[in-house]
């Protein structure tokens, strides 16, 4: 197919006099004679005065239906149209002055439009800056008609008798410079000054009518006392105009915002020199050897908006230094001779380069390039929807609450009834307290919600129910909070404080009955039964006749009893079932589940603690024995098989060389637990059923029995599983979890291992139930934190359900061990939890959904942000990691009572310098500094930064090295900012700084602090301060700051404290943390962070013993042994508390 065959719709003004129109008809009547496609003309705006000569006419004839169908529609106009056309491709070309675009064309811009044109590259960057997507967009520079506008034109004749002439062309708004232009002038000249300044205002009849300053002008104009002014404010033909710029000696246009700036070409190519600001579009253009370049800087606007338009970020232009453009000015009034010389090189550089002809070439050029690609796949609306809620979500994450909700509200403009974008922008709004703009969200939504679930509708009432309250309109608010009373709602803790507010406020009995009966069903939903029977009890001592009350509380009480009997009972379950009735019950329940593989003994050692006595069933020589011997657990073994039990005995053994079903006959002893590898699968289900009779009557209250077997479902073990001629029968998963559960006890932890050869089972004779919410796969200290307790409680008689908190998770930075038990964990069941446990910051806290419930957090400045009070004290008890945290959250408003000190701990054994070979590092330097830290105001990076530029010069053989995320600040660029402090401290040559801003998993981290000499970080403030334990563990001298939770572990003796100057209001500029009104931290001095980093290197044998002496602190005090048991010891106190 020939490309003449092509049709092209071209959508903008060409019957007018503005800018845009000029754009469209210079390039649509050379795209005509051209002769390439089919051109139609859609012309949406006419003037009916308008001079039509011969070249129009052949534009008018192109005129086509708004409706015409074409192979590409390109649409240049203003307001820009987002309605798809009537073509396959769609090229939208618009200029934009404001930097940051218009909210409302991002979707259609970054999904909608197949292209987009600009005029400049300064154009293009701001659209990238705003989100579009780089590939997208194509540079269409604007041009000069060669044969109206060159060197050789004829000067207009002016109505002035000055010799030189400033010229300014354009609307008389303030966007293009006009009132900077006249007080540069006005302060630089003087009526007696050969100087006129020629303005030729383009507002009068355009866009810009009613916006100009052409009333300010004539006044200046007829001041005697000002230097000359000539105005002009009627139309000129090209011609005329060109004749214009040839007789002023220069064009001054100090823009603040432009597109492109037509005028500057086409003085320029008369050569008349421009003036005009060093940045922006004129850049394409202008250069100092044929224009005059004013300083400038970017300067943001207070709000996201233009006009009427809500902006993607705050709009910015340009801020002209007027001080240099008067000198600019004087310089080109007193030198015109380099004036004049610049203006000629103008000329030649703009005709030879800035034409129409040119652009329309481009233009052509792109079309036919167009047509010669594949057509773009795009995406379906909903993938659109999907993708930025995604984004939105992630920035949300990130604690760019403001970003994210500015992505929510850019999918509405697009797509009005997208529930899910309303949704998230409502709770957004409602996060900002902006309560009325919530509420207009969250009842649109509460119209369109049919089709969702139950949970989601809860939600909403309850947050329509929360605005309502807020406002005070109170029996709105309750119709809303009974529509979500059911279907586990998450903001349940929310509507809790607002009933709370209702019941202070609330003076009728009647009306107060209802309050603490309402609070009290939302309690018993969430699983929090002493609350919900506290509230049903204060409604009965008002009323003590309701039966609907005291149905309720029944109920409640009926709930807690069968809790209690659950916990307190030490009764088996088995008693009175002889064999023969346990196997009829069990044998037929889950036939055709096989499993096989073996495992390394050594990864059972955690769960057990020293002290406990356990017995191994099938011990061989006792290799798993030998393990925990040395760790302090005592052993007993029995095996039938003479060799391995002489092997045993030769290492000093407890083994006897019996069958378990003998050994345990008729036997009192008690132990803490039973293990039995690879044991199962020999002995028939009969004899399987007496083992485990045995084994419970063996078992103390909190013992617990391990069981590893083959996985016969994984096919390669089916293969083998018969090749061993003792196999009996294999035991698939379910069955042996059934058999243990009939047995009365439950399954604390049931997985794969070794790519599912093998299955374990790990059932407790009684474990409390606990939900698990936290972080578990990201970078966070709290990931990490959990994952350490996670492991340390094994030993203990929990049964955990996780539920992962983070939506973008990274599983890779887990260990694969880890990764298998956090995943055992997520699998697991509960039938009813006892304990709700979250780790998170506390707003994040969702409503408990247990009778106790712990929340585990911490805070980095002297007080608490809005709202984590009320999350707290509607808990059981609030963990903090020290003293610290126990202080600033009670000075802010917890409870006291309710707060517990739980501190952080580490893993000795991974974070152990002698076991682990260093990190190659990028260059090799004698001293290595190390910092880790997530990108952020808070952590101090630029006290160090500036403390190891000052202290340390280039030619010292030392390296910082800063291992960095950016949680918090996302979009940052740590080597460009730390660039940009050593240009403002006067520093050139910097001494060394190395930046690991990827991803590492823990074990990557320890093989980096074992490769580094030393720790560094002065932080503003910590909850704990994770990195510095991290450190101090590997035996590093560790230099932190002396205020914040780190000093629960860091001392003088053992680490290197910075002193701090004080306690500082947080600076508004900070992301979040400015946020929060009357909140302080600690300024770290870094006059101090340059001795201690000074002594550290140069004192590195001294600080070696300090770091030795920091190890073994931390692993004395803060063991995963010693902490994970008070966790444990904690929690079993508070079931005893409230069950007895």
């Amino acid at each position: 197919m020939n490309s003449d065959t092509f049709k092209i719709n071209w959508v903008g003004s060409q019957c007018i006099n503005h800018s845009l129109a000029l754009v469209n008809r210079e390039l649509c009547k050379r795209l005509i004679v051209e002769n390439k496609f089919d051109i139609g003309i859609i012309s949406y705006e006419e003037d009916s005065n308008f001079v039509m000569d011969k070249e129009m006419k052949s534009i008018k004839e192109r005129y086509v239906t708004r409706d015409s169908q074409a192979d590409i529609t390109v649409r240049h106009q203003w307001p820009p149209d987002f309605t798809r056309p009537n073509s396959g491709r769609w090229i939208l070309m618009q200029p934009w002055e404001f930097g940051s675009i218009p909210r409302k064309w991002y979707i259609p811009m970054k999904y909608w439009v197949d292209e987009i044109w600009v005029y400049s590259t300064y154009n293009k960057a701001c659209y990238v800056q705003s989100g579009i997507p780089e590939s997208k967009i194509k540079v269409i520079p604007l041009g000069v008609d060669e044969n109206t506008f060159h060197y050789h034109v004829e000067p207009m004749a002016l109505n002035t008798n000055k010799s030189f002439r400033f010229l300014f062309v354009g609307g008389t708004i303030l966007r293009k410079g006009i009132d900077i232009l006249l007080q540069a002038y006005l302060d630089e000249f003087t009526p007696e000054d050969d100087v006129c300044l020629v303005i030729k205002d383009f507002g009068t009849n355009s866009f810009y009518n009613g916006r100009n300053l052409g009333e300010l002008i004539q006044q200046l104009r007829l001041d005697k006392k000002n230097p000359e002014i000539l105005y002009i404010n009627h139309e000129l033909s090209p011609d005329e105009l060109a004749g214009l710029y040839k007789a002023c000696g220069c064009l001054v246009h100090p823009y603040r915002g432009e597109g492109f700036g037509l005028p500057i070409i086409e003085a320029m190519a008369c050569g008349t020199p421009a003036m005009v600001p060093s940045l922006g579009p004129s850049k394409d253009f202008c250069h100092e050897g044929i224009a005059f370049l004013i300083s400038c800087e970017q300067e943001k606007w207070p709000d996201k908006k233009i006009g009427d338009m809500e902006t993607i970020d705050f709009p910015w232009w340009l801020k002209i230094n007027k001080n240099e453009l008067q000198r600019n000015m004087r310089f080109v009034y007193e030198n015109q001779d380099v004036t004049k010389q610049k203006g000629q090189k103008a000329s030649q550089e703009i005709l030879s380069t800035f034409t129409w002809n040119r652009s329309a070439q481009l233009v052509s050029d792109r079309l036919q390039a167009m047509l010669s690609e594949k057509q773009p796949t795009r995406a379906s609306d909903q993938e659109i929807i999907s993708t930025e809620i995604q984004k939105g979500v992630e920035l949300y994450q990130q604690n760019l609450g403001n970003e994210a909700l500015d992505t929510f509200l850019r999918v509405m403009d697009a797509y009005p009834t997208s529930l899910h974008a309303r949704y998230y922008a409502a709770t957004l709004l409602f996060r900002k307290n902006e309560t009325r703009a919530a509420l207009e969200q969250f009842e649109f939504i509460s119209n369109i919600m049919q089709q969702q679930n139950e949970t989601f509708q809860a939600t909403l009432w309850n947050y329509i129910g929360i605005c309502y309250t807020n406002l005070k309109e109170y029996n709105k608010a309750l119709a809303a909070f009974r529509k979500g009373i059911t279907g586990n709602p998450v903001n349940r803790s929310e509507v809790i404080s607002c009933y709370q507010k209702m019941i202070q406020q609330c003076k009728k009995k009647e009306q107060l009955i209802e309050l603490y009966h309402d609070v009290g069903r939302h309690y018993f939903e969430m699983g929090n039964d002493f609350r919900a029977r506290e509230m049903y009890a204060k409604a009965l001592e008002i009323d003590a006749n309701r039966q609907d009350v005291q149905q309720s509380l029944q109920k409640v009480r009926e709930r807690i009893l069968l809790t209690k009997e659950t916990y307190t009972s030490h009764q088996a379950g088995f008693e009175g079932k002889d064999v023969q009735e346990l196997y009829h019950r069990i044998a037929h329940k889950f036939e055709g589940e096989e499993d096989a593989i073996r495992q390394l003994r050594e990864y059972w050692v955690p769960y057990f603690l020293p002290g406990d006595k356990v017995l191994d069933i099938g011990c061989g020589n006792g290799l798993l024995m030998e393990m925990l011997n040395q760790v302090g657990v005592e052993t007993v073994g029995i095996d039938f098989d003479k060799e391995k039990v002489v092997q045993g005995r030769a290492k000093g053994l407890n083994i006897e060389e019996k069958r378990a079903e003998d050994f345990l006959a008729g036997k009192e002893e008690m132990y803490d637990g039973i293990f039995m590898g690879h044991i199962i699968e020999h002995l028939a289900p009969k004899d399987l059923l007496n083992l485990f009779i045995q084994c419970v009557k063996s078992l103390k209250n909190n013992g617990k029995i391990i069981i590893l077997t083959p996985n016969i479902a994984h096919p390669p073990v089916v293969e083998n599983f018969w090749l061993d001629l003792t196999h009996v029968r294999p035991y698939p998963k379910r069955l042996i979890e059934s058999i243990l559960e009939t047995f009365g006890l439950t399954i604390k932890e049931s997985h794969y291992q070794y790519n599912n050869y093998d299955y374990y089972v790990v059932a407790q004779k009684r474990a409390y139930e606990v939900l698990w919410h936290s972080p578990i796969y990201n970078a966070s200290g709290y990931a990490e934190e959990q994952k350490v307790f996670l492991d340390a409680l094994k030993p203990f008689p929990l049964k955990v359900k996780i539920e992962p908190a983070e939506h973008q998770q990274k599983p890779e930075l887990t260990n694969t061990e880890m990764r298998n038990y956090v995943t055992a964990l997520q699998n697991n069941t509960l039938k009813q939890p006892l304990i709700h446990y979250q780790a998170a910051p506390a707003y994040l806290f969702s409503s408990p959904c247990a009778p106790i419930s712990i929340g585990r957090t911490m805070f980095e400045t002297d007080s608490l942000p809005p709202g984590w009070v009320e999350k707290m004290n509607e808990l059981t008890e609030v963990w903090v990691p020290s003293e610290f945290n126990r202080e600033t959250f009670a000075a802010a408003g917890v409870e006291k009572e309710r707060i517990f000190i739980l501190p952080g701990t580490i893993d000795g054994k991974l974070y152990n310098p002698e076991r682990v070979q260093p990190y190659p590092l990028a260059s090799a330097h004698a001293f290595n500094f190390l910092s880790v830290f997530d990108w952020n105001k808070r952590k101090g990076w630029d006290v160090l930064v500036s403390a190891y530029f000052k202290e340390f010069s280039s030619k010292e053989n030392v390296c910082l090295i800063l291992k960095v995320s950016k949680m918090l600040e996302g979009n940052i660029n740590p080597r460009a900012m730390i660039l940009e402090q050593a240009k403002r401290m006067g520093i050139s040559d910097i001494p060394p700084v190395q930046i690991i801003d990827s991803y590492f998993t823990e074990e990557e981290m320890i093989l980096l602090y074992a490769a580094v000499d030393a720790f560094v970080l002065p932080s503003r403030g910590e909850g704990w301060g994770r990195p510095y334990m991290e450190a101090m563990a590997m035996a590093l001298p560790t230099i932190g700051t002396r205020w914040g939770g780190q000093t629960a572990f860091m001392n003088d003796t053992n680490s290197y404290l910075i002193d701090i100057e004080g306690l500082v209001p947080i600076e508004r500029s900070i992301p979040y943390f400015g946020e929060l009104d009357g909140h302080k931290w600690a300024e770290p001095s870094e006059k101090h962070v340059r001795i201690l980093m000074r002594q550290v290197y140069e004192n590195s044998e001294q600080a070696k013993q300090v770091g030795m002496k920091a190890r073994k602190d931390v692993l004395d005090t803060f063991s995963k042994q010693k902490v994970a048991e008070r966790m444990y010891r904690r929690m079993d106190e508070l079931v005893k508390h409230f069950y007895g």
